[in-house]
């Protein structure tokens, strides 16, 4: 079997997940639009993340061209769909506590989201130099 193809069907899997999470957030908004009151900020984020699992998806295909593949490079592409996941989970919690809203619950976490954000952008450097510059 080819050893990139073991590698597509787990990061897919990850970014199934996440796509799911964040469609799943979107149809509970639609179901209950009183529930949680939807939030601009919020919902760019939202279209955002969702665009960027769908550009991961796409341009992952590129490592196709990696000749050999190692633990290492089979282990860094698992965790940078992995940190795509933890940006879209707190988007769309499971319970939101004591937030009404999705301003305050999105306000108070947005040093996590901006750490976890920054930290995608640099792992997105590295995914780069191990596609190469063709």
């Amino acid at each position: 079997m080819d050893m990139y193809l073991h590698v597509r069907v787990v990061f897919a899997m990850i970014v199934g997940l996440g796509v799911t999470h964040l469609l799943r957030g979107i149809a509970r908004i639609v179901e209950h639009p009183g529930k949680n009151k939807a939030y601009w900020v919020h919902l760019v984020w939202v279209f955002f993340l969702f665009l960027y699992l769908i550009h991961f998806w796409w341009w992952e295909f590129r490592l196709e061209s990696v000749p050999q593949w190692t633990f290492p490079l089979y282990l860094f592409v698992a965790v940078y769909a992995v940190l795509l996941y933890l940006l879209c989970a707190p988007l769309f919690p499971e319970q939101m506590g004591d937030y009404d809203r999705f301003d305050s619950y999105f306000d108070s976490r947005r040093k996590w989201m901006f750490a976890a954000l920054a930290a995608l952008f640099a792992v997105d450097v590295l995914d780069t130099v191990i596609k190469g510059t063709a």
